[in-house]
């Protein structure tokens, strides 16, 4: 073989994603916070609301005297 024989390698074209890619990932992104958000406050509302009822049982049990 001769010397003048070159190996044709192109440099790694970077390929940026389409506007129609990047929406469609930001999209799916927002969908999966929405719905981690939206389990998040099911269980905050629950949470509260046993705290309540907690609350409510220990101010029965040791009623506090009223400030004049």
């Amino acid at each position: 073989m001769s010397k003048a024989k070159e190996n044709n390698v192109k440099e790694a074209e970077v390929v940026e994603p389409t506007k129609d890619e990047q929406a469609k990932e930001a999209i799916k992104n927002l969908q999966l916070q929405l719905d981690e958000h939206r389990k998040q406050a099911d269980y905050h509302s629950t949470m509260a609301t046993k705290a309540q009822g907690a609350l409510e049982v220990l101010l029965q049990l040791h009623p506090q005297e009223e400030n004049k």
